[in-house]
Order: structure tokens, then C-alpha cells, then sequence
């Protein structure tokens, strides 16, 4: 009977030893990516004047705001938006081409984000329309919010700009 729980623990501690090496191994493959994504994010060829506006405090009975934001490509050779997003549906984002305008786009994972293949070149400017709706999210929704537009290009850097309100009834 000894040398069965002796076989019994061998076993558990392997089961246990084989858990924490398949969980150290997601940790380091997630904080690796993690880490990529952080380093093409600061790689962007984009340059802003301003990446954050504050609205300061709106009413929900006023309506939706919005912020235009002026993007320059700071390289030499010409840069592919192809993708425009945000944190939260209560927040869309346009991109402004002449009187053309593309989108809008809303959140990931809630609906389908199209791709854009919209060139800017060297120099060149783009302009980027957020539209914040302070009764999205109904009464419950008042107080100091934050969101985030993400713009992503080609190879793979990612832009990220940030609005700010105190949103009141």
C-alpha cells in the first residue's frame, strides 16, 4: 500500500510540475507579444500635435462631440492606414479624405472593422474624426470617462490618440 501512494504523489507532483511549466511558457509567450506590439506601437511614422483632448463637461441632453485630429507622416516614403478603431461603442472614428469620409469605425469584437487602404504620403497629413456619444450608455453612464482610437498601418504600427469628458445628465 506504501509504494501506491508513493506512485500516487510521483504522479500529482508531475501533474502539478507539468501545469506550471505549460502556464510559465503562455506567461513568457504573452509578455514577448506583449512587449512586440508595445515596441511597433512606439515605431509609428506618425506624428501628432495632439494624441489627447479633454471635451471638459458635457450633457448627454447636448448630444454627440467630436475632435478632429491632424496625423503627419514623418518618414520619407509614404505610410498605409489600414485599420482605425476604438475602445468603446459609445466612440466612433472617420478618416477625413477631401469630402470623402471612411468609416465610421467602431470597437473591435462588436461587429465587423473593416480594413482601409487609404496611402498617405511622405509629408503628408490625414485627418482623423472622433465622435463621442455621451447617452450611449444611458444613465448610467455619467462621470468622468475616458476612450481611445487606435490607427493602424501596414507594417504593423499602431497610433493610439485619447479623449476625456465629464459627462452629465
Amino acid at each position: 500500500m506504501s509504494s501506491l501512494n508513493n506512485k500516487s504523489n510521483w504522479i500529482v507532483v508531475g501533474i502539478i510540475a507539468f501545469i506550471f511549466i505549460i502556464g510559465g511558457a503562455i506567461v513568457f509567450s504573452t509578455q514577448a507579444v506583449n512587449t512586440n506590439a508595445n515596441t511597433q506601437a512606439s515605431k509609428s511614422n506618425f506624428s501628432a500635435a495632439e494624441k489627447y483632448y479633454d471635451f471638459g463637461s458635457i450633457s448627454m441632453a447636448a448630444g454627440k462631440v467630436s475632435k478632429i485630429f491632424i496625423l503627419r507622416n514623418t518618414s520619407a516614403t509614404p505610410v498605409i492606414i489600414k485599420k482605425m478603431y476604438t475602445s468603446c461603442m459609445c466612440t466612433s472614428v472617420s478618416l477625413l479624405d477631401g469630402d470623402k469620409k471612411l468609416g465610421p469605425f467602431g470597437m473591435q469584437g462588436h461587429g465587423f472593422i473593416p480594413t482601409i487602404t487609404k496611402e498617405i504620403g511622405a509629408g503628408q497629413e490625414a485627418r482623423i474624426e472622433a465622435v463621442f456619444d455621451p447617452a450611449a450608455h444611458g444613465p448610467s453612464g455619467v462621470g468622468n470617462i475616458v476612450r481611445n482610437i487606435f490607427v493602424e498601418t501596414a507594417d504593423g504600427a499602431k497610433l493610439s490618440l485619447e479623449i476625456e469628458a465629464t459627462v452629465t445628465p
